[in-house]
C-alpha cells in the first residue's frame, strides 16, 4: 500500500499531518504537533511511501518562466533578476528557487523570504521520510482542467490559474488573499480566467454560466491525487536531496565525530609536515649561500656563475691542491666553521678567506648583538679551536664582525 505523509506547518511553529493512501483517496489519520512535539507518533511513518510538504501560498510567489538557460546553475542565477519586479521583498531578503526543465522549455519559480524558508526547514526537516516535495498549498486547491480554481482554505482564499490556458499567462499564476479582500480582487481574476471553467468551493457563493462548484477541506488528498510529473517539476526550497530516497546525512551522522577527528590529525600532520619542509627548505638555503660566499671570496676571478654543489666540488679540488698529499687544512677549517656556527641562528656568516700559510680562516659576519661573538668564542673552546676577535661594528644590517679562526 502506498501512502503518503502530508505536513501542513501552522502557526507558531504547529505542524498538521495527515496519512493518505494514495490509490485509494482516503485519509487514515491525521493529527497536529504543537511547538514542543519534535517527532510524529511512533507508528506513523511505517507504511510511508513520500513525503508531500504543504506550504501556505500567501508566504510564497509562484511564476511560469521560460529561462534560456544552458545549465541548472545558470538557471538559479537568473532567476531572481527576472521575477525581481513581481516580489513585494528585497532580493537580497529572498530565497528564488527554478524547478526543472520541463517539455516545453518552461520552469515553475517559486520565491519565499530567506528567513522564513530557514523556519521551514528547520521545523520540518526531522519529520520528512525520503522522498519528498514542497508543493504551494494553491496547486494542490488547482481544479484539474479549470482556466481559474478558486478554493476555500477557511483562513484564506486560494486561487490558481492554469498554466497552459491560452494568452498570457497571469502573474503570478497562483497564490493566497485574505477572505475580506475577496470582494476586491475577484473581478480582475475572473476576467483573467477568459471564456475557461471556473471552479470554485460552495462556501464562496459564486455562480455563473462557466462555474463549477468544488468542495473544501480536503487539501491533504488533493496533494496525494496530484500526477507525479507535476510533483517532479516543482522548485525545491530545503535542496536537491529531499527528491532521492537515499538520507546521505542519516548515513554520515554516526560517522561525523570520527571523520571529524581524522580530519584533525590529517591537518595536523599536513601542517607539522609542511612546516618541517619550509624549515629544511630555509636551512638548504642559508648552506646553499654560505657555499657560494666562500666559493665566491675563495675565486673571485672565476668568470662565470655557478651552482652550489658545483662550487663545493670546486673548492673541493682547490683545496686538494693546495693541501697536497696531507689532509686539507682547508676543508677541516671549513668544517670546524660549520660546526661552530651550526646553533647560532643570530650569527650570519657572509665571507671566509683561507690563508694556506698561516693555515687559519678569516671570517667575516653579522652579528645582531655584540654578545653572539662572546659566546661564539665559549663554543669554540669546547670544540678545540682558536678565535681571534679582529672587530666590530654597527651596520646597516647588524653588527659587522670579523674574526679568525685557527685549529688548535
Amino acid at each position: 500500500m502506498s501512502q503518503d505523509l502530508i505536513l501542513k506547518p501552522g502557526p507558531q511553529d504547529s505542524v498538521a499531518w495527515s496519512i493518505v493512501d494514495r490509490e485509494a483517496g482516503q485519509r487514515l489519520r491525521d493529527g497536529r504537533l504543537s511547538a514542543e512535539e519534535a517527532a510524529l507518533p511512533a507508528d506513523v511513518a511505517a507504511g510511508v511511501t513520500r513525503t508531500l510538504v504543504l506550504l501556505p501560498s500567501e508566504a510564497l510567489h509562484v511564476s511560469r518562466l521560460a529561462l534560456s538557460a544552458r545549465s541548472e546553475q545558470q538557471a538559479r542565477q537568473a532567476a531572481p533578476y527576472m521575477i525581481e519586479d513581481e516580489l513585494a521583498s528585497r532580493l537580497d531578503e529572498t530565497q528564488v528557487c527554478p524547478g526543472p526543465r520541463e517539455a516545453d522549455g518552461q520552469r515553475w519559480v517559486v520565491a519565499a523570504g530567506v528567513d522564513q524558508v530557514e523556519a521551514w526547514r528547520s521545523r520540518l526537516m526531522p519529520l520528512i521520510q525520503r522522498p519528498a516535495f514542497l508543493v504551494p498549498d494553491s496547486f494542490a486547491a488547482a481544479e484539474p482542467g479549470a482556466a481559474l480554481t478558486l478554493y476555500d482554505r477557511g483562513d484564506a482564499i486560494l486561487f490558481a490559474h492554469d498554466p497552459d490556458g491560452a494568452g498570457e499567462a497571469p502573474k503570478p499564476l497562483a497564490g493566497a488573499m485574505d477572505a475580506a479582500l475577496f470582494g476586491s480582487v475577484i473581478q480582475p481574476l475572473v476576467e483573467a480566467a477568459g471564456t475557461g471553467e471556473i471552479a470554485v468551493s460552495r462556501s464562496l457563493g459564486l455562480t455563473g454560466a462557466n462555474f463549477r462548484s468544488i468542495g473544501q477541506g480536503e487539501l491533504d488528498l488533493r496533494a496525494s491525487a496530484l500526477p507525479a510529473e507535476r510533483l517532479a517539476g516543482l522548485p525545491r526550497l530545503f535542496g536537491e536531496s529531499l527528491v532521492s530516497t537515499l538520507d546521505l546525512s542519516a548515513l554520515i551522522r554516526p560517522l561525523r565525530r570520527p571523520l571529524a577527528m581524522a580530519a584533525a590529525l590529517l591537518v595536523g600532520f599536513g601542517l607539522l609536515l609542511g612546516g618541517e619542509t619550509v624549515y629544511y627548505r630555509l636551512q638548504a638555503d642559508r648552506f646553499e649561500a654560505a657555499t657560494l660566499a666562500v666559493f665566491r671570496h675563495a675565486r673571485p676571478d672565476f668568470g662565470r656563475p655557478v651552482i652550489a654543489a658545483e662550487a663545493e666540488r670546486l673548492l673541493r679540488d682547490q683545496a686538494n691542491a693546495l693541501a697536497g698529499d696531507d689532509e686539507s687544512v682547508f676543508l677541516q677549517l671549513l668544517a670546524a666553521l660549520d660546526a661552530l656556527t651550526e646553533e647560532a641562528e643570530t650569527v650570519r656568516v657572509d665571507h671566509v678567506r683561507f690563508d694556506p700559510v698561516r693555515g687559519t680562516l678569516s671570517v667575516g659576519a653579522t652579528y645582531s648583538d655584540f654578545s653572539d661573538f662572546d659566546q661564539l668564542n665559549d663554543r669554540a673552546d669546547a670544540l678545540g679551536l682558536q678565535l681571534e676577535d679582529g672587530g666590530a661594528r654597527e651596520g646597516t644590517a647588524g653588527i659587522e664582525g670579523e674574526f679568525v679562526v685557527r685549529l688548535s
